[in-house]
């Protein structure tokens, strides 16, 4: 979308942070549209960003990545145990 590209970061901030008011405010400083029109744009905005976070593979949530890696290091310290200690 055209308009998306004449957007400043901070539109986006505000969205994300959940401050749609004071985005929708700054979109129509920065774009001249009228109220109407900001509103829908800023709510296509934060359905875009909805479907892209969904779309995202779950190892992005919070603690995921970690999870994996502390099952991994768990399962590989099991493995060195058995070997060393408890094997013949």
């Amino acid at each position: 979308m055209v308009i998306e590209q004449e957007l400043s970061p901070e539109v986006f901030q505000l969205l994300a942070d959940g401050r749609k008011i004071e985005a929708i405010r700054l979109i129509r400083e920065e774009t001249g549209l009228g109220l109407r029109e900001a509103k829908e744009l800023a709510e296509a905005l934060l359905d875009e960003h909805a479907s892209t976070e969904m779309a995202m593979p779950a190892i992005t949530e919070q603690g995921g990545a970690s999870g994996v890696i502390a099952i991994i290091i768990a399962v590989l310290i099991a493995y060195l145990v058995y070997v060393f200690f408890l094997s013949d």
